[in-house]
């Protein structure tokens, strides 16, 4: 696990309460429900084929899902689909298993069922 990951889902794991849009983390936009990922950043969707509560990263900012509000929930262990459009390699973790996956730049992803739901952090390389 990455040393920015390790400390990340310690704090985490401090995180009780869902966060309010007002205080997303720099970087971190909402998108619409459905909208495409605009350049240079990283996307998140709760549903499969891009669809449900949404989220852009900027290339480069690290960040912890625990802090972005989905649903009842937050987008951490509540992600199914994914669009790099960044010009870097995206890190997704699943800080629970210590484990970290690579999102190519350029690429989308439809979360296996064996990794849906399993990010926490999102790191770059």
């Amino acid at each position: 696990m990455t040393g920015f990951a390790a400390s990340t889902a310690a704090q985490a794991a401090t995180v009780t309460t869902r966060p309010a849009l007002a205080d997303l983390p720099p970087g971190v936009v909402q998108l619409d429900d459905g909208e495409g990922c605009p350049p240079a950043t990283l996307c998140l969707y709760q549903h499969y084929n891009r669809q449900g509560p949404a989220y852009g990263i900027g290339a480069g900012y690290k960040v912890d899902l625990n802090a972005l509000p989905m649903g009842d929930r937050t987008a951490a262990d509540n992600v199914s689909s994914w669009v790099n459009n960044t010009h870097s390699l995206a890190v997704l973790i699943d800080a629970d298993k210590d484990e970290d996956r690579p999102l190519y730049p350029g690429q989308p992803l439809e979360e296996p069922p064996s990794d849906n739901d399993t990010v926490d952090l999102v790191d770059w390389a």
